[in-house]
């Protein structure tokens, strides 16, 4: 579902100038900088609870995009029913938004969210898709 894509820059080799027409339509496959702990205030009266959940994960995460808490744990801190996160951490799951590694240990996936630099998250989408491949594995 996610996949990262290497940009081919061109050069431009010409020896004479002229007018020409630029495009200077931007880059929109680059990641933006947004503070979770400050877009869940900003959006508490705004969104349901269900709709900041993964917001609220992404906050959670440690440097590794892991989150080293039980379903019981998180639903005490956000005030959610286990059950519906338990659905809610299924759908995700299915999306690709994260995988669980075990109980009590989830890893967001980081080319939707990662602490660090382009190097750092590199090697999350690495481990990433080794723990996909070896859940793949286990289920059957």
């Amino acid at each position: 579902m996610f996949e990262i894509k290497e940009n081919k820059r061109k050069v431009d080799q010409t020896e004479y100038t002229e007018s020409r027409n630029v495009d200077y339509k931007k880059n929109t496959n680059r990641f933006i900088n947004i503070s979770p702990r400050n877009y869940l205030k900003a959006m508490d009266d705004m969104s349901s609870k269900k709709a900041m959940i993964p917001m609220f994960l992404i906050s959670i995460m440690d440097k590794n995009n892991k989150i080293m808490m039980t379903l019981d744990e998180i639903s005490k801190i956000i005030d959610y029913p286990k059950t519906s996160l338990s659905v809610l951490f299924s759908e995700l799951r299915k999306n690709e938004f994260m995988i669980k590694e075990r109980n009590g240990v989830y890893m967001i996936n980081p080319l939707i969210s990662y602490k660090g630099s382009k190097y750092e998250r590199d090697k999350l989408v690495k481990e990433y898709n080794l723990m996909k491949i070896k859940n793949k594995k286990e289920r059957g």
